[in-house]
């Protein structure tokens, strides 16, 4: 007996992927039902940093123009989101300050300058700069050759993003269940302690999760959990300052006055959602190279798990002997800047177009 089918597509997972690929869906008119097993943004999508920056401008690739698209169409989409939901997502091109601590740093500065001319197609600048115009916010001995500035990067509120994006969702048409655990994934069908609920197409978009509802197609080593741990601090508006990258840190001035501060990369843990001493650390190292931080309260320090695959590109697209099954996770911590044009790539695919996505990006098997 033919399988009756409900819905044109679910969604498994309520984060930033799921949530953009159910959109994308939803504007080529398919009827789409997303479920989320806690809350939406309750996962890797409800942290609290939400940088959307571009790798630097050399050695060009398929991925660097992919990312380099995305984050130029992001202020389009977050707008017409906020337009259609009525709710803020924090979104601001607002730039980043990458401080030059030597000499050797400064050449490679001063190539890229020239590099982004062509490379970013006049869109965007990398411009080295002596740092004086930042004295307030970096200290001169963290930027002692100076400092870069680019005008591409820009902060979101993952939170306020998810929310609003799931709004927009349901004015669309889109049914969103939250509290629906998936405990069996088979052909055009999933199942839980709910129910089970039939689609033409199933794309799956659970995070962490993904890697084991997979892993007899993908292998058990196909992707695994990162912990990041953040800090949010409030009590000091940077909100017109761009945003600061030294170190391996990230200080985010957000639009309501908030500054996020993170994140550790730790691929051994304990607890995945407990904050410790590696938090503070970073929390040091990020007051060293900004001491105005010192005067701002922390109001909340957070931990969690973000996916990372195997190699560190996503996977999207079809799974290989798995009709009519599509994943979309992996994307670590490029996750918010390409989320809109991944999900634009997976929409395009379910409805049998073949869309520009890098070959590192697609399904990549045991």
């Amino acid at each position: 007996m033919a399988i009756e089918f409900e819905r044109d597509v679910i969604v498994i997972g309520g984060g930033i992927f799921g949530l953009s690929c159910a959109w994308s869906c939803v504007k080529r008119g398919l009827s789409v039902t997303l479920v989320e097993k806690s809350t939406i943004g309750s996962g890797a999508s409800g942290g609290i940093m939400g940088t959307l920056s571009p790798n630097v401008p050399e050695t060009w690739s398929p991925k660097k123009q992919f990312q380099l698209d995305a984050l130029l169409s992001a202020e389009a989409h977050w707008n017409e989101i906020e337009a259609i939901s009525t709710l803020p997502t924090g979104y601001g091109r607002v730039g980043r300050l990458i401080p030059i601590v030597d000499e050797r740093a400064l050449g490679h500065a001063n190539i890229r300058q020239e590099d982004a001319k062509t490379l970013w197609q006049g869109q965007a600048e990398w411009r080295v700069t002596d740092g004086g115009e930042y004295a307030d916010w970096i200290a001169p001995e963290a930027a002692s050759m100076g400092v870069i500035h680019e005008n591409l990067s820009a902060r979101i509120s993952p939170r306020l993003a998810c929310k609003s994006l799931a709004r927009a969702l349901e004015i669309k048409g889109c049914k969103i269940l939250e509290g629906w655990e998936v405990t069996d994934l088979a052909q055009n069908q999933i199942s839980g302690p709910n129910g089970t609920l039939k689609a033409k197409t199933i794309i799956l978009s659970a995070g962490v999760e993904c890697f084991s509802m997979l892993a007899d197609i993908l292998g058990p080593k196909a992707g695994f959990g990162v912990k990041g741990q953040s800090a949010l601090l409030t009590g000091l508006d940077m909100r017109t300052t761009p945003q600061i990258f030294a170190e391996g840190i990230y200080i985010i001035p957000h639009a309501n006055g908030d500054i996020a501060i993170g994140s550790t990369t730790e691929n051994d843990w304990e607890n995945a959602y407990d904050t410790d001493e590696k938090l503070d650390e970073v929390l040091t190292k990020a007051f060293a190279i900004a001491p105005i931080l010192k005067t701002a309260q922390i109001v909340e320090r957070w931990a969690g798990l973000r996916p990372r695959c195997k190699k560190p590109d996503p996977m999207l697209g079809p799974v290989p002997g798995a009709p009519d099954l599509f994943l979309a996770t992996g994307g670590y911590k490029i996750g918010f800047g390409i989320a809109h044009s991944a999900g634009e790539a997976i929409a395009e695919m379910v409805t049998g177009n073949a869309p520009y996505l890098p070959e590192k990006f697609f399904v990549r098997l045991k």
